[in-house]
C-alpha cells in the first residue's frame, strides 16, 4: 500500500507544476483554466503588499484604510452602507472604525431619521491621511499597471469587468 501511494505521489499527474519567477507555486497548480483562481491569487498578493505598507507606514490596518477610502470617497456613511457597498465584512468595519475613531481619523455620529445608526465620516486628519493613503496607492497602482501594455490593459478592463457583470447577473454575489 505505501509503494502504491509513493507511485501516485511520483506520477506526472499529481506533480505540481513549478511557477515561473517569482510566482508562488500556486499560480499553476490548477492549469490554464482557473484564471478566477489566479486572479484571487493576486488579489491577495496585492492584500499583503498594501497590509505591510499601511502599518509600516502610516499605522493604518487594511480594513481601516478600505473603511477610510470608503467614506473618503462617497461621503459619510453608514456601516451597512460600507458593507455592502465595499463588500467588507461587518465585524471588520466595527473593528476598524473603532480604530479609527481612537486614532482620531473618524468620527461617528447619530443617523438623522435612524437613532440605531450611525454615521461613519472622516475628521480633518482623516481626510489628510485618506488623501496621502490615496496618493501612495495610486503611484503602486501604476506602476504595477506599467507592466502591461496598453492595448492589453484595456483588454483586462474588459474582461475583469465582464466576468462581475457575469456573476453579477448569475446572482453567485
Amino acid at each position: 500500500m505505501l509503494t502504491s501511494q509513493r507511485n501516485r505521489r511520483a506520477s506526472p499527474r499529481h506533480e505540481q507544476p513549478e511557477a515561473e519567477g517569482p510566482l508562488p507555486r500556486t499560480w499553476t497548480m490548477f492549469g490554464p483554466d482557473h484564471l478566477p483562481y489566479r486572479l484571487l491569487l493576486l488579489a491577495r498578493m496585492i492584500d499583503r503588499q498594501a497590509s505591510r505598507k499601511l502599518q509600516a507606514d502610516f499605522n493604518i490596518s487594511l480594513a481601516e484604510w478600505r473603511v477610510l477610502a470608503f467614506i473618503g470617497v462617497s461621503g459619510p456613511s453608514t456601516a451597512a452602507t460600507i458593507g455592502t457597498h465595499g463588500r467588507i465584512d461587518r465585524a471588520e468595519i466595527s473593528r476598524a472604525v473603532a480604530a479609527l475613531e481612537s486614532k482620531g481619523f473618524a468620527t461617528r455620529e447619530p443617523h438623522p431619521t435612524n437613532r440605531r445608526k450611525l454615521i461613519i465620516k472622516p475628521t480633518q486628519r482623516g481626510e489628510a491621511l485618506f488623501e496621502e493613503v490615496r496618493h501612495e496607492r495610486q503611484s503602486f497602482f501604476q506602476s504595477m499597471l506599467a507592466t502591461i501594455p496598453p492595448a492589453d490593459g484595456e483588454v483586462v478592463e474588459r474582461s475583469l469587468k465582464a466576468m462581475a457583470t457575469w456573476l453579477q447577473q448569475t446572482g453567485e454575489i
